[in-house]
């Protein structure tokens, strides 16, 4: 009876190598085809959105959504009631006249549009690293009314120390959390995200709140001006960073190095230079990543392939890749997001504020 003869060791280790190297060519095939898709489902998202606030302006005179306009209710933000940021941060971030608009939980877009969209589910982004969503929950329809009444229950108690600061959100938005007063809780943690089973609302998909109140007809180019896009953790668009790299921590500004080490603003034509105190830790750990030096760090930390969807104010929604979006931002070709912060490239640091610091990084 002839021997049975086997594979030899030789052998079986070619096979495995061969196995090997073909799932190193075909893995990273799968891998794009995966995000491919995810990234349609995005684009779709992003799509139903801009059309959703198409049929807001139809039934709104062609006005966008509001902002809080009872100088009763901005005098009383101007009070930092509660135990919230300190006056100078409000003023800083967007005056108290933006506080207002974000402690009223009815003005949340998402919120807003959720009559014509009537899927939540569209603001989530199938990419996405980073999120926001409801956070302080407010009960009941008289939300001044409520929040005067729980004055000493909220603000450094509900976390964060952003007390009114924060964005606010009815209740049906926070999930299980229904009253951050009496729960003494955010719904959502900031940028992290809930626990799943809280079936709080969350959004990786922003929109543009500069345009708040904008009538369509004093937009020159509704085709060219971005009203909502992938974003990450301030469910928000003011500038081109957060929109090119949505999935970059820090990024919510244009300008150098983030927020971390502080922006030139020009105002009247009156350049104001940073001085690096804003946040001098997130300055040093930032510092360290070397981001615009690294091609694969900049990738990683877009949304889709290097890119991102931007939705427009006619309807129609497309991908456009990073370098791109910063580049056209800066050359005023977006609107809506345009460079407000004077810092976003080497050479527009230098000629609004000179040399920058050591190690400081630019988007582009």
């Amino acid at each position: 009876m002839p021997r049975r003869r086997g594979f030899t060791l030789i052998e079986l280790l070619v096979v495995i190598a061969i196995i090997g190297i073909l799932a190193a060519m075909v893995f990273p095939v799968f891998a794009r085809a995966r995000e491919s898709a995810r990234k349609a489902v995005c684009l779709s998202n992003v799509k139903n959105i801009a059309l959703a606030i198409q049929m807001y302006l139809a039934d709104n005179n062609d006005t966008l959504p509001p902002t809080e306009h009872r100088q009763e209710v901005i005098d009383w933000i101007s009070a930092e009631p509660g135990g919230g940021r300190t006056p100078s941060n409000c003023v800083g971030m967007g005056g108290y006249e933006v506080f207002a608009w974000r402690a009223n939980p009815y003005l949340r877009w998402p919120v807003v549009l959720d009559e014509y969209i009537k899927n939540r589910d569209v603001w989530n982004c199938p990419s996405a690293k980073l999120s926001s969503g409801a956070t302080f929950v407010v009960m009941g329809t008289d939300w001044v009314t409520h929040l005067r009444a729980n004055e000493g229950s909220w603000g450094d108690a509900v976390g964060e120390g952003f007390g009114i600061c924060a964005y606010s959100w009815p209740t049906g938005w926070g999930g299980v959390v229904t009253d951050s007063c009496t729960q003494q809780q955010l719904a959502q943690a900031w940028i992290s995200g809930a626990d799943p089973q809280q079936k709080v609302f969350s959004q990786s998909v922003a929109t543009n709140t500069n345009g708040i109140g904008l009538k369509l007809v004093s937009v020159p180019d509704p085709v060219r001006y971005v009203i909502c896009s992938d974003s990450g953790g301030l469910g928000t668009i003011g500038s081109p960073g957060p929109v090119a790299y949505p999935d970059l921590c820090c990024a919510e500004c244009a300008g150098i190095n983030w927020y971390a080490w502080g922006w030139p603003t020009v105002v009247d034509d009156v350049t104001t230079c940073p001085s690096g105190a804003y946040c001098p830790e997130c300055w040093a750990a930032h510092a360290n990543y070397e981001w615009s030096k690294s091609p694969d760090m900049k990738r990683a930390s877009t949304r889709h392939l290097g890119g991102s969807n931007l939705g427009f104010l006619d309807g129609h929604a497309s991908w456009l890749a990073a370098q791109r979006i910063l580049t056209m931002a800066h050359d005023h070709d977006l609107d809506g997001i345009d460079q407000w912060c004077a810092g976003a490239s080497l050479e527009d640091y230098q000629q609004n504020c000179g040399d920058p610091p050591p190690g400081a990084e630019f988007l582009f």
